[in-house]
């Protein structure tokens, strides 16, 4: 069974079945009246479906993605359009019928044909704190707190299964020496080929993950415990709502690749707090070397995606899917695999703030047109922008807007000027830009969310 929201939905399909008397229906009077049935040729509950005719005629759809009538004999249009949310997207859908005569000796039913097509995705990136932060007495940076938070950018709940988190090749952006593989001339050498190349590994949640309206997932990378007792400005990850990157018993059947174990750094991996249940820890596939997940602290390239018709150990493992990074050793430090575009639900492309004219993109225009710029071991995240004009139009945010928004570094800010996580505490719902273009739907904050500000 499918969820519609945001709708405006109007069916064209009607079975009329028997009369009635004196139920007025908003028909301004008491006369007879018909029964009528309107079927969507899909069910899809929730769904509002009007008759259109001397008189307009709303009513939702049950279960069955059926709505059922009592209007006055006449000619009616009816019609259906709205929206459900599928595997953290949008699907639209579209569904009229005219001419349907209603009245005594009428056949008075049909069902509406629904048309679907692809909508934006609702699941994104709110925030990505990568960059680590300074120790407490400045001697050194601490890199063993990283988290992504995800979150649902509408009004119905989102459901994925299988979903999963990787990082484009090569790790750092302003790693010239790397970076010139990827490149001919001023093109990466697979623009056009409809994939993004995972380095190294990737994690997926066990279990199918839903997100309710305007709210988040907090998803830890490195250091799932309280890191505030030993580093003041890290963060605290001891929370059972959490989820956490961690499978230390994951073992590669490659036997190319040294250290089997998958990432069995301590340091990067201590065991989770206990209050995180193993049902919130991310499951890994491993296909590249070394002992920790090789996300940068200074430039990462960030995607969450959904395998589509294969499962995630039957794409990941296979060798057929491999890419090797041009020009150099076919070797796991340089292999990849092939991420349909397709399967993209959202990403974010990051720039080394104090190396930016070395930066290059590994994102495609099409997953991700810009990038954002970040200064790592300060404590600064990358942080969404607020869509201001969706924010603000919801009613239910009267009054509970916070404005005047100042954690942004130097020029790199929220335009909107809306404190995000100021109005959420206030009550409000928040609508995050999503462009596709990291320039446009991202800024550098001072700080991790989590921290609380």
């Amino acid at each position: 069974m499918k969820k519609i929201g945001l709708f405006m939905l109007a069916v064209m399909a009607l079975c009329l079945t028997a009369c009635s008397s004196d139920n007025d229906n908003n028909n301004g009077g008491s006369q007879q009246l018909y029964d009528v049935t309107i079927k969507l040729s899909e069910a899809i509950s929730d769904a509002e479906v009007q008759l259109a005719g001397a008189s307009t005629y709303t009513q939702k759809t049950d279960a069955e993605g059926v709505a059922k009538f009592a209007v006055p004999a006449g000619i009616y249009t009816a019609s259906a359009s709205g929206y459900y949310i599928e595997n953290g997207r949008k699907v639209i859908y579209n569904a009229v019928l005219g001419q349907l005569t209603v009245g005594q000796g009428q056949q008075n039913a049909a069902t509406l044909e629904v048309k679907k097509s692809d909508g934006e995705s609702v699941l994104i990136i709110k925030e990505l704190y990568s960059g680590g932060v300074m120790k407490d007495d400045n001697s050194a940076a601490f890199n063993y707190d990283r988290c992504v938070i995800l979150y649902n950018n509408s009004d119905k709940p989102c459901t994925t299964e299988n979903l999963c988190i990787g990082y484009s090749c090569y790790f750092n952006a302003e790693s010239t020496s790397y970076m010139g593989n990827l490149y001919s001339g001023d093109k990466l050498v697979y623009e056009g080929e409809n994939f993004i190349p995972a380095q190294m590994a990737i994690w997926y949640f066990q279990q199918p993950l839903t997100i309710a309206p305007y709210s988040q997932v907090v998803v830890n990378i490195y250091g799932a415990i309280d890191n505030t007792q030993t580093v003041t400005n890290s963060v605290n990850y001891a929370n059972a709502d959490y989820y956490c990157m961690y499978d230390p018993d994951y073992v590669t059947s490659d036997v190319t690749v040294k250290s089997a174990v998958s990432f069995s750094n301590t340091s990067y991996y201590p065991a989770p707090a206990d209050v995180i249940p193993t049902s919130h820890y991310l499951k890994t596939i491993k296909w590249g070397q070394g002992n920790a997940w090789g996300l940068s602290n200074t430039s990462p390239a960030l995607f969450v995606f959904q395998p589509k018709n294969t499962t995630v150990k039957e794409y990941f493992e296979n060798p057929e899917n491999y890419w090797f990074i041009p020009t150099r050793a076919q070797t796991p430090v340089f292999r990849c695999v092939k991420v349909p575009n397709d399967w993209i639900i959202d990403a974010v492309e990051v720039f080394n703030q104090n190396k930016l004219s070395d930066c290059k993109k590994r994102l495609t225009a099409d997953i991700d047109g810009g990038y954002v710029t970040l200064t790592n071991q300060q404590g600064h995240s990358v942080y969404r922008n607020v869509d201001q004009e969706a924010t603000e139009a919801l009613a239910e945010n009267e009054g509970k807007l916070v404005y005047n928004y100042s954690l942004g570094v130097g020029e790199s800010t929220d335009p909107s000027g809306i404190n995000a996580e100021a109005s959420i505490k206030n009550g409000a719902h928040i609508i995050y830009k999503d462009t596709n273009n990291s320039t446009n739907d991202f800024h550098e904050r001072q700080k991790c969310s989590l921290r609380g500000e």
